[in-house]
């Protein structure tokens, strides 16, 4: 199994305990989770800018991220991060793409690659008695 996890998942599992906390804690215990630069580029801004009172966040997200199966960055489309992610994440082979940005939830899938919610990763990975 591959699990990317989108910067936005990164970011509350570093600020927040929680349901993304926990996704990223075991999944990344199994050996599933895939990244890639961009990721760690995006989260220091948005911490830097957001978090400015968290100083220990940035060390916090990186001593997580340097853990993690790192798959090459995709430059285009230029104009459009998310868009990148999602190539990173189809390219690396990722089953699951695990977001909180509903405009990219709205694509539902990448190629073979489901685009999910963290609640529906911990659904399908780890409570699969749950599906309806």
């Amino acid at each position: 199994m591959k699990v990317f996890l989108d910067t936005n998942v990164w970011l509350s599992a570093t600020v927040f305990a929680g349901l993304c906390d926990s996704l990223l804690t075991a999944c990344a215990d199994r050996g599933w989770l895939v990244t890639c630069p961009l990721v760690r580029e995006e989260a220091h801004v948005v911490l830097a800018r957001k978090f400015p009172h968290l100083p220990q966040a940035p060390a916090l997200f990186d001593a997580a991220w340097n853990e993690i199966l790192r798959t090459p960055d995709v430059p285009d489309p230029a104009d459009d991060n998310d868009r990148r992610l999602l190539a990173a994440a189809v390219a690396a082979g990722s089953e699951l793409f695990v977001t909180g940005d509903k405009r990219v939830l709205e694509w539902k899938t990448s190629g073979p690659m489901r685009i999910i919610t963290p609640r529906e990763a911990w659904i399908i990975l780890f409570a699969p008695h749950l599906q309806h």
